[in-house]
């Protein structure tokens, strides 16, 4: 028993001499300072109480920042929720006697407040340059986002321009027609590689489901 106050002084030594050969352990280890139990030493040098509190401080902005992030998010994702609500009941109400396509661009227009949209059908032949395009890029995928080149872009939104981005969604009508939808910018960031394509992959199982009698060509 006598020896553990001496192990402890001679552990205690080797701390104390570690630290002063090491005056910045605690500025490239701060994680430690966490787990430390220190009462504030008064005048003198910076304490690593204070030096705790700064690191507290600094992560309750962090923890503050990610949280506005969060925010913003949920608020962008109700306010596509809705809009997406929004689209399947108007279709749902009339999409039975309407030319499908054209409502569904219209719609996703006013409701997203996106100019470029598109609904072609797989075997319209007005639309084989599009479906081949959309396919080349969705590949086995449901749906897909990411940059175009000039003539994917003008494939799927009959547009001249030099390049932009797009997402896209395969809809698989409940009656037997498959269709591809879409939504694009002439800004190549604004969908990007990776993107969410939650709410238009959603949209087209929806409105695929729907008992929806396509219009004649």
């Amino acid at each position: 028993m006598s020896d553990e106050p001496k192990a402890s002084e001679v552990k205690a030594e080797v701390v104390i001499d570690f630290l002063r050969n090491n005056p910045g352990f605690f500025n490239k280890h701060p994680e430690v300072l966490d787990e430390l139990k220190i009462t504030h030493v008064g005048d003198g040098a910076v304490s690593l109480v204070e030096r705790q509190v700064a690191i507290l401080r600094e992560r309750n902005v962090e923890l503050r920042r990610r949280l506005d992030t969060l925010t913003v998010v949920a608020e962008q994702n109700e306010a596509l929720l809705e809009a997406t609500q929004e689209v399947i009941a108007s279709i749902a109400e009339r999409g039975s006697c309407e030319d499908l396509a054209t409502l569904f661009c219209d719609l996703v227009r006013k409701c997203f407040g996106i100019d470029l949209v598109a609904f072609h059908w797989c075997d319209a032949e007005i639309s084989s340059e599009a479906i081949s395009v959309a396919s080349h890029l969705m590949g086995n995928k449901q749906a897909s986002s990411g940059p175009l080149r000039a003539h994917e872009f003008k494939a799927l939104f009959g547009e001249e321009r030099d390049a932009g981005s797009a997402a896209l969604a395969r809809l698989n009508m409940r009656l037997g027609d498959g269709a591809v939808i879409a939504v694009g910018s002439t800004d190549a960031s604004r969908y990007g590689i990776g993107d969410g394509t939650l709410f238009l992959e959603y949209l087209g199982n929806v409105i695929g489901s729907l008992p929806i009698n396509r219009a004649p060509d």
